[in-house]
């Protein structure tokens, strides 16, 4: 995991591969991220909240795949309640800041969290 939290904090932005929901095909994205308190977990707000297909598509398969630098895992994802999604919100603004947040990210309703593994073989 060390290698994995090494390349996360080094950047801004990761891949997410997600698996369409009709399609059935993996489909990667490039995506914002910071790292939970801790550094236990990426947490991630999808551009257009719940209208965003990524999203959709982990509503439908929460089987995720992170690639950041030259690190790779395979993950779950999970949506995160009312009261964390403040939080995350505050930490992205604080990250990537109020100007770009409000450009990039109309529809902040939503927020989700991939845990990350204790340990990749």
């Amino acid at each position: 995991m060390e290698k994995i939290l090494g390349a996360l904090k080094k950047e801004t932005e990761m891949e997410l591969s997600v698996t369409g929901r009709v399609s059935g095909k993996i489909i990667p994205r490039p995506v914002w991220f910071i790292l939970s308190k801790g550094d236990k977990s990426i947490l991630l707000i999808p551009v257009q909240g719940r209208k965003t297909q990524w999203y959709l598509n982990v509503k439908k398969n929460p089987n995720v795949t992170v690639n950041v630098g030259d690190q790779s895992f395979n993950g779950g994802i999970a949506e995160l309640g009312s009261e964390r999604l403040k939080k995350v919100l505050a930490a992205f603004t604080a990250r990537y800041g109020k100007a770009d947040m409000d450009s990039y990210y109309p529809r902040k309703e939503v927020a989700l969290e991939i845990p990350l593994p204790a340990s990749v073989p």
